[in-house]
């Protein structure tokens, strides 16, 4: 059993396009970014090819960055973050084809922007995920910044005002794609992450073009924090993506909303007289559970059972009683307009 009161903390930037796909920047361009940000980890996603492992810049370390490389399988509908994998199922097959194809590589995936809306003004469609009777992925998108970003631009006017704004109107999540994330976790372990979407796009012609949101500005808005139970190596790789692996798989991930802060040292756990378990764990149910989180700054704590408001809190500690089986969460709230900065994965009381 992990001890949640001994784990090490790295920050994640997910779901990022180079040129190998829709994005505009090199591999070195990213990794840059990614360290002028002050993140640990990059894992590029562009659609539908591996190819940027094998660039001059590959997987690997960079100072204290590490660099990997994923995945985004996109059919016109349901796209599909796959990561840690060796090869990429092929589009135009099956959604449920395509997940099982991950599945059998002992790979990691997540439908991306399950909710997304697209833009009528920009004239980009709607990536919703419709295929909602195949379940076997590991988790969703929960918070992407290009969906949750994309809705405040409605005409010419909000379009230059969100331009310069990567936050404009933000306040959260999507609450439908809070909501459907609790309503999946009732019945399996959905695994929660944040992902940035970034592509560097440009805009205008070449001399008086600009870029809409550089990587560097996309990096600095969301994360996703994971909780491994010993440090990084940085020079045994295939340790390190074990590490970053089993995280993922198994739920020990916070979704951090930079805007607020990127302190580390939040925390949360279940626990009873005799035992333990870290976020993302699967318990079962019985008297005497507790909810237990640490945070690193003062903040307001919201619990969430099943998709309901069960309890509330200010300050460093939070401690709540379990009351039944289901879905338990808890999202921080912080600064003087209590904006949402960190939402935890959940922790699953099953019955016993």
């Amino acid at each position: 059993m992990i001890d949640p009161f001994h784990l090490f903390e790295y920050s994640v930037v997910l779901h990022v396009h180079s040129q190998y796909s829709d994005g505009t920047g090199t591999v070195a361009d990213i990794i840059q970014a990614g360290q002028a940000a002050g993140v640990d980890i990059v894992i590029l996603t562009d659609h539908d090819t591996l190819q940027p492992r094998h660039d001059r810049y590959g997987e690997g370390y960079y100072g204290r960055l590490l660099f990997l490389v994923g995945g985004e399988i996109t059919p016109q509908q349901n796209h599909l973050l796959a990561l840690f994998v060796d090869q990429l199922p092929n589009p135009d097959l099956p959604w449920g084809d395509i997940v099982q194809a991950v599945n059998l590589r002992e790979g990691l995936s997540f439908v991306a922007h399950p909710v997304d809306q697209g833009s009528p003004f920009l004239k980009l469609p709607s990536y919703r995920w419709t295929e909602r009777g195949v379940r076997t992925f590991t988790g969703i998108e929960v918070w992407n910044h290009l969906s949750s970003w994309l809705p405040s631009v409605t005409n010419t006017p909000t379009a230059l005002r969100a331009i310069l704004d990567p936050w404009w109107r933000i306040q959260g999540p999507d609450p439908e794609a809070l909501q459907l994330w609790d309503e999946l976790g009732q019945m399996q372990r959905v695994v929660g992450i944040a992902g940035v979407d970034a592509h560097a796009a440009r805009v205008g012609g070449r001399r008086l073009g600009f870029t809409v949101f550089p990587y560097l500005v996309s990096f600095q808005t969301l994360r996703t924090q994971i909780y491994v139970p010993q440090p990084l190596t940085y020079h045994d790789l295939g340790f390190d993506q074990q590490l970053i692996y089993d995280a993922l798989k198994e739920g020990r991930v916070a979704l951090m909303a930079c805007r607020e802060g990127t302190e580390k040292g939040f925390r949360l756990w279940a626990q009873t007289s005799t035992h333990k378990w870290p976020m993302g764990s699967e318990v079962p149910w019985q008297s005497g559970l507790t909810l237990k989180a640490t945070s690193p700054v003062l903040v307001s704590w919201r619990v969430w059972h099943n998709g309901m408001l069960a309890g509330d809190g200010v300050g460093l500690i939070g401690d709540w009683p379990i009351t039944g089986p289901g879905v338990w969460r808890v999202e921080l709230l912080r600064g003087r307009k209590q904006r949402p900065w960190l939402f935890s994965n959940p922790i699953y009381v099953r019955e016993a």
